[in-house]
């Protein structure tokens, strides 16, 4: 069991600030589970693999092409992160969005195998 810190949460925001998908994949384990806010179970989509976590990564990308994630409070525990977020950018029709997100993320040797997203509804 490892307890991380600041410098994690740095380490993991920089390739997804850079859009740098293969950077943010590898920081991810090969078995990684993503869950985004939006699906039709109650935990939003579930994505397993680092394949199809790649191509769900990449669509992050498209659909805001300048989003970036702002740390605004950590949690840390046993293998266990928890980052809120402010997240800004431009949709790909030109629509600017802002809203707060958080990322609850079971790590093992140092890398992501598992990320519960979770986010604020604007209206």
């Amino acid at each position: 069991m490892q307890i991380y810190d600041k410098a994690f949460v740095d380490r993991f925001l920089k390739p997804w600030n850079d859009h740098d998908v293969e950077g943010a994949l590898a920081l991810m384990t090969d078995d990684c589970v993503w869950e985004i806010t939006r699906g039709s179970e109650p935990h939003g989509t579930r994505i397993e693999g680092s394949r199809a976590v790649r191509a769900a990564i990449a669509q992050t990308f498209g659909a805001m092409p300048d989003i970036h994630y702002e740390p605004v409070h950590s949690s840390f525990g046993q293998d266990l992160v928890v980052v809120e977020l402010l997240v800004t950018g431009t949709l790909a029709d030109g629509r600017p969005e802002r809203f707060h997100a958080c990322d609850v993320m079971t790590v093992k040797d140092g890398k992501v195998a598992a990320k519960r997203s979770y986010r604020k509804l604007v209206e």
